[in-house]
């Protein structure tokens, strides 16, 4: 025997399955679009730590005296006890 009352537990039942579903495919939809944002990040993330990495090279041969003399020589400067000639 069918009463009405169930009739409505099982439309509230439907809609509850829908609803939960919905919500399942919408959290879905949002942890691709996260892992994507992770994805570019952590690729951003690599270029900057390269970045440090060149940056960090260039401190260390500003500190390298041999490098120092050799940027001032591509500048023309000369030692004090050397004499400049004209080619």
């Amino acid at each position: 025997m069918e009463r009405p009352i169930y009739r409505v537990l099982h439309l509230v039942f439907a809609l509850g399955l829908a609803h939960a579903l919905f919500l399942l495919a919408q959290e879905g939809v949002r942890a691709q679009k996260l892992a994507q944002e992770r994805a570019r990040l952590e690729a951003e993330l690599e270029k900057k730590r390269a970045a440090i990495a060149r940056l960090e090279a260039l401190v260390a041969a500003a500190k390298d005296p041999e490098h120092l003399e050799a940027l001032a020589r591509r500048l023309g400067f000369v030692g004090p006890e050397e004499i400049l000639k004209r080619r």
